[in-house]
Order: structure tokens, then C-alpha cells, then sequence
């Protein structure tokens, strides 16, 4: 009975010791890992799982790096008086016996700098490092975009944007009452940059003299954008009106043309725009810029 009693306790003790051992890593479980696929000159995009931690106790990821970019970051999305901003955080609670989900959003893996466009299909490895300082590796796979419920916007998506991201506010810049559904439905394939970098002057670093060159740059287009972002919406409802009505092909396609003529001038603008950002931003701002522009 005796030898009995100590090899019991023997092993309770290997047990407990055991138990004690184990790493964060090993106590975690991560599913469904993937990885954003974004446009091929996009120099950001985000990582998302659900991430299990088995252990009682409450533990985090303070740490991540992916393989196929420079700057890996944990992110979140905040709402600051109505607008939605991506934020760095220093790193992601795991409340013990409970699952958190990295999604888009909300928590995300952010990886900058990207060295190659993300395929459909890509492994992606990522490491993950936790309060212990143990690391867990994960293979991510590349996933395109998919709308999630509630991303619709004249019943169809456009651009593959969060829903927190298409409300109007999202992209405002202080002079549109619902610039977002004007920009997209402008020309969606260029992003409007300047006023997402006034708004967000603080955490990427400008100093004075970048926002005073940054709003007279705003100052000098801006109307003339408004204008144009308008003219198109109008022209593209008349043109609804219009073809419901019976009128000719010939008329319905000169006034297409007119569209097309102002989309054109919208996205020159835009792209001086970028240019301008360029000459005015440091390289590594100008790479937060595009991490902050909200393509999650």
C-alpha cells in the first residue's frame, strides 16, 4: 500500500510538473488561418484566424512575422466619433478557456511591405509569439475577399471593403456629406489618400509642415473633385432616367461618353494625388498611409 501511495504521488507530481511546462504555444489552438488576397500593387494586407486558448489562465500574442513582407504588426479597428481607424496594438488578449477571432474588422495580423502579390492557394507561414515568449508556426493560406453580410452598397460590393468601412464617414475629409458611396461610385479602383492622412496625422508621424502642404493640396482640387464626383452620379441617374424612357442609342451613348470623359479626369486627379503624397510622405509613411486606407 505503501509503494502504492508513493508512486501515486510520484506521478501526480509528474503530472502537475507537466502541466506546469507547457508552453503558451502548446496550449493554444488556431483554425481556419488565411490570408487576405489584395490588389497587386497593394503594399499591405492582414492575416485572420480564430485562435483557442485550452489553458485556464488568461495569456496574448505580443508578437508576429510573416514571410513575404518586411513590417509584421497586431492590428485592431477602433471607432473614433463615428469613423472607423486602424490601430497598432501591443498585443492580442486570449482570455483563458476561450476562443478570440481575428477577423476583419475587428483584431488582425497586419503585414506590411509586401515582397510578392498573395496568391489563391499561397502557404503563407506565419509565426506567432505569446506572453511566455514561446512561438507557434502556422501555415496561412491566401484567400480572396469575400463581402461580408451587410457590405452591400446598391446591391453589389464594390472594392471588397470591411462593412465598418463602407459607412460614409469612413473616408471622410471634412467636406462631403457621404463621400464614400461619391469616391467609390466615381472610380473605385484609385483610393482618395489625402484626407485619410490628415485624419490619421497623429500615428503616422507628420509634422506641421506635411499638413499644411497636404490640405493646400486638398484645397486646390478639392472642390473641382466634388464637382466631378457629383457630375457623375447625376449624369449616370439621368442616364437610367433616360434609357427607361426611350431614348435613342445614339443620345444614351454621348452622354455615356460624358461619364466616362469626368471618371477619366477623377482618377488623373487621383493619381497626382498619390504622387503628391509621395513627394510629401517619407517612404515609411507612405506605407502605414496604405496599411491605414481601409481595404480590410
Amino acid at each position: 500500500m505503501k509503494r502504492f501511495s508513493v508512486l501515486a504521488v510520484a506521478a501526480g507530481c509528474a503530472l502537475s510538473f507537466q502541466a506546469w511546462a507547457a508552453t503558451v504555444a502548446e496550449s493554444v489552438e488556431i483554425s481556419d488561418p488565411y490570408v487576405r488576397m489584395v490588389p497587386p500593387n497593394a503594399p499591405a494586407t492582414a492575416a485572420f484566424m480564430t485562435i483557442k486558448n485550452t489553458d485556464a489562465k488568461d495569456h496574448a500574442v505580443v508578437a508576429a512575422k510573416a514571410h513575404i513582407n518586411k513590417v509584421t504588426e497586431l492590428h485592431t479597428h477602433i471607432h473614433d466619433n463615428g469613423v472607423m481607424r486602424m490601430r497598432k496594438v501591443d498585443k492580442i488578449e486570449l482570455p483563458g478557456g476561450a476562443s478570440t477571432a481575428l477577423q476583419p474588422g475587428g483584431l488582425h495580423v497586419m503585414l506590411i511591405g509586401l515582397n510578392e502579390p498573395v496568391s489563391e492557394g499561397q502557404k503563407i507561414q506565419i509565426d506567432l509569439t505569446f506572453d511566455d515568449g514561446s512561438t507557434k508556426s502556422i501555415e496561412a493560406v491566401g484567400r480572396p475577399i469575400v463581402p461580408m453580410k451587410g457590405m452591400q452598397m446598391g446591391g453589389q460590393m464594390n472594392g471588397g471593403m470591411n462593412a465598418g468601412m463602407m459607412q460614409g464617414k469612413a473616408l471622410s475629409n471634412g467636406r462631403n456629406q457621404n463621400p464614400m458611396a461619391l469616391v467609390m461610385h466615381a472610380n473605385p479602383a484609385f483610393p482618395n489618400l489625402t484626407g485619410i492622412a490628415i485624419k490619421n496625422a497623429a500615428e503616422l508621424g507628420l509634422n506641421d509642415e506635411q499638413i499644411v502642404k497636404l490640405k493646400a493640396w486638398t484645397k486646390e482640387h478639392g472642390d473641382q473633385m466634388q464637382r466631378l464626383f457629383q457630375g457623375v452620379s447625376a449624369m449616370e441617374k439621368e442616364l437610367i432616367q433616360d434609357t427607361l424612357a426611350g431614348q435613342s442609342k445614339a443620345e444614351l451613348m454621348a452622354k455615356f461618353e460624358k461619364t466616362l470623359a469626368m471618371r477619366k479626369e477623377i482618377a488623373e486627379t487621383k493619381i497626382d494625388c498619390r504622387d503628391n503624397m509621395k513627394k510629401v510622405l517619407t517612404a515609411e509613411q507612405f506605407e502605414k498611409l496604405a496599411s491605414i486606407y481601409p481595404m480590410m
